[in-house]
């Protein structure tokens, strides 16, 4: 698993506000650090640490969530303010969390399976469960693949719109 990027620049005596504008944006560049990798489907372990990634700042923002006029309500993110811009790019971290998050369960399962299938043992019980097996497999490769696809879909349109630039702004401003 990747280390997390080093944050620099946080004061003790800076307002929660004045130090969330810091430290937000350089979770976001740790994030976007990983995109030359999320083109090639087969770069697992990049994947993952980009979930990684995701993960501290999804929970980055969500710890200085009051700073941006947002509060927790049970389960749900209720803005307490008129505007919800924050609540919006918070969405759409939770939504890459959650896909890398099912593309990275794949990856796990389809780990295990061809380990399973490449077992020596007992040849008789392998051999009748390997059909089973084989067939779990292509649909697991099938539902990742599907997922990738998903991603790099929702990555290539927020892209198009300068999500990254608007976001950054947004948490500096």
């Amino acid at each position: 698993m990747a280390k997390p990027h080093k944050i620099t620049g946080v004061e003790p005596t800076h307002s929660y506000r004045k130090n969330a504008r810091v430290i937000l944006p350089q979770k976001v560049e740790e994030v976007y650090s990983w995109e030359p990798f999320i083109w090639e489907a087969a770069r697992r372990e990049e994947l993952h640490n980009m979930r990684i990634s995701v993960k501290r700042l999804r929970y980055t923002m969500e710890f200085f969530s009051v700073a941006y006029g947002l509060r927790k309500k049970c389960s749900k993110t209720v803005s307490v303010t008129s505007d919800k811009r924050f609540a919006e790019f918070l969405e759409v971290i939770v939504d890459w969390q959650e896909i890398l998050g099912d593309i990275h369960d794949s990856d796990v399962v389809l780990e295990v399976l061809a380990d399973y299938a490449s077992q020596s043992g007992n040849q008789t019980e392998q051999d009748a469960a390997l059909p089973g097996v084989t067939k779990l497999i292509a649909r697991t490769q099938e539902s990742r693949k599907a997922d990738y696809k998903t991603f790099l879909e929702k990555w290539e349109r927020l892209s198009a719109t300068g999500f990254k630039k608007k976001l950054l702004s947004f948490l500096t401003s």
